[in-house]
């Protein structure tokens, strides 16, 4: 389903038009998804079964672990499904992803967003350098703060 935005006179070079703008429901879920790979102690987006069976086949999904749901009341809701980095406090890390998702596609697309619920689906062990620098030998890890 698309949203459509209602129709508003537009002023150009001294004339008002009207015109219509849709998003497609791709550029919701693509959004959603990169505005979470922003958020730091996110590690990645995981595949839900059916993307898992996509991907099997050889169909990539270029945002995957993202899936929305319109609502009747014409709120947006997103379901993530998150893979966390070691070291940070994964409850924090999900208010941090529920507020920066809700902010960023209310301001780049002025949808209504409803709920945004996460799904821990694992934790990447790897050893990477974390977003701000690389921990100190005796330096407490850091829980998202």
């Amino acid at each position: 389903m698309e949203q459509v935005q209602e129709e508003r006179p537009l002023k150009k070079e001294g004339e008002f038009f009207t015109g219509l703008t849709k998003i497609s429901d791709t550029v919701y879920r693509k959004l959603a998804g990169l505005l979470a790979m922003e958020v730091k102690g996110v590690a990645g987006m995981s595949t839900t079964f059916s993307e898992g069976i996509s991907e099997w086949v050889g169909i990539k999904n270029e945002y995957e672990g993202v899936r929305i749901k319109w609502r009747p009341d014409k709120t947006l809701s997103v379901e993530l499904y998150v893979i966390f980095a070691y070291g940070y406090r994964i409850p924090d890390v999900a208010l941090r992803l529920q507020e920066y998702v809700k902010s960023g596609m209310e301001k780049y697309t002025g949808v209504t967003m409803g709920e945004i619920n996460i799904f821990a689906q694992g934790v990447d062990f790897s050893p990477r350098t974390p977003v701000g620098g690389p921990r100190k030998k005796d330096e407490e890890i850091s829980h998202g703060e």
